[in-house]
């Protein structure tokens, strides 16, 4: 497994893949902090464009994606977009600037079922291989996982199978575990939230022994009170604890303010900033009228600057770096020769 270093660890001592070290930096703020907008939902995204999903365009929903990332990009290190309607549109529009790194979602819209059970549905016509000559930096994949569940395993192979398909076109793999109920499951049990809790945990401790270049994870705990919040904290230590890849926040859809909480508490404890969605820009999309939109945009990159800098104050910078001798051992001359040759 290749393991990329925190600032404190000797560069040295791990193995550099030049390909996914440039998609890692491209995603980046220069100080090395991951202040991305997720902006790759499908039908969620057109539920907020009119009361009747069916009545918005293709163009339509093209549009609204482009002015969100047009608003934003000034004050983004990247965004997570889907291959329906942004992700070439974005680069063909220029409305993503070539400094502002590029995410690519792989699975398909929702999840299919067995028997209760979740297992990722994959995007028809859409591969690494694909996304990797786009020129997007990294490939997203969501990740249902139960490990007690029958699917457990053939989700487990997902993971594996991607790892080694990325590693073969060098470009960096970002995974989104998603912890969910199974059947006859209580959700509003103090005993499944703690479950669930150590669930976030062990699902991304389980991706990166699998070679996951990156963790997108649900925020492990409740920041409503002082005990949930010092609980919080300690699971988010734990969390950073199992893994030496970097972290972050994703926001489910929550308030803002809470949103904003959890980064914070997250990056305390090691994170290394956020990929936040519709509760950075949701109210920029519900709006019809186009002034109010602009507005809400606006304010929208205001939320996500207010979130870098709190990930700049309290969050661990994710910048691995050779020089002198480190350097020219990890690269010798000649060493091209030998790259992605086996």
């Amino acid at each position: 497994m290749t393991v990329h270093p925190r600032i404190e660890q000797p560069a040295s001592t791990v193995d550099l893949d030049p390909g996914k070290l440039r998609g890692l930096q491209r995603i980046t703020t220069p100080d090395g902090f991951f202040a991305i907008l997720a902006l790759d939902h499908l039908i969620s995204f057109k539920d907020l464009l009119a009361e009747d999903r069916n009545t918005v365009s293709y163009e339509q929903a093209v549009e609204a994606k482009l002015e969100l990332v047009r608003h934003i990009a000034p004050v983004a290190s990247a965004f997570l977009l889907e291959a329906q309607f942004s992700l070439a549109q974005v680069i063909a529009s220029r409305a993503l600037p070539g400094a502002v790194g590029l995410i690519s979602s792989i699975e398909g819209e929702g999840f299919d079922v067995v028997n209760g059970e979740r297992r990722t549905r994959w995007r028809q016509g859409w591969t690494v291989r694909k996304i990797k000559m786009l020129g997007a930096d990294m490939v997203k994949l969501l990740w249902f996982y139960r490990p007690e569940a029958e699917t457990a395993e053939a989700q487990r192979q997902v993971v594996r199978d991607l790892v080694v398909d990325c590693r073969a076109f060098s470009i960096p793999l970002v995974v989104e575990p998603i912890w969910y109920a199974l059947p006859g499951e209580d959700t509003k049990s103090a005993a499944w939230a703690a479950r669930r809790v150590e669930g976030i945990i062990e699902s991304a401790h389980l991706a990166a022994e699998f070679g996951a270049d990156m963790l997108k994870v649900e925020f492990p705990g409740d920041v409503s009170t002082p005990e949930g919040r010092d609980a919080s904290v300690d699971a988010c230590r734990r969390l950073d604890a199992g893994m030496s890849q970097p972290w972050v926040i994703l926001s489910a859809g929550v308030g803002y303010e809470e949103f904003r909480d959890q980064v914070e508490v997250a990056c305390r404890a090691g994170a290394s900033g956020f990929l936040g969605g519709r509760s950075i820009w949701q109210d920029a999309a519900a709006t019809r009228d186009p002034a109010q939109r602009a507005e809400a945009a606006a304010a929208a990159a205001g939320r996500l600057s207010e979130l870098t800098d709190i990930a700049r104050r309290h969050g661990r910078p994710y910048r691995p770096e050779l020089t002198g001798s480190e350097l020219t051992r990890a690269y010798p001359d000649g060493w091209y020769a030998g790259w992605q040759e086996a």
